[in-house]
């Protein structure tokens, strides 16, 4: 089963890395799992294709912050196929 997806463009001045990293994924909004960690992620693959840890809210911002130049590299590699819908895996550079 899926867990609830969050794209809140209303939080985008407290959360300006974790919004910029969202719109450099294409889109792909943070996972909300039961715990309340978030995590990005495209739930619509097999498997489903993760983009950071899960961390709370403030964690994955500061986690955004600090690797901001790492999902601005991954957006120009890959922008036409995110252009074009799609979700290219990330190298996973986390724990």
């Amino acid at each position: 089963m899926s867990e609830p997806n969050h794209f809140r463009p209303d939080q985008a001045g407290n959360l300006p890395f974790t919004t910029e990293v969202e719109l450099l994924l294409g889109g792909i909004s943070r996972a909300m799992h039961p715990d309340g960690t978030l995590q990005f992620t495209d739930q619509n693959c097999e498997p489903v294709a993760l983009y950071s840890p899960r961390l709370n809210e403030h964690a994955l911002e500061a986690f955004c912050e600090q690797h901001i130049e790492r999902y601005r590299a991954h957006h120009q590699k890959h922008k036409t196929a995110i252009q074009e819908d799609e979700t290219p895996p990330i190298e996973p550079f986390w724990e």
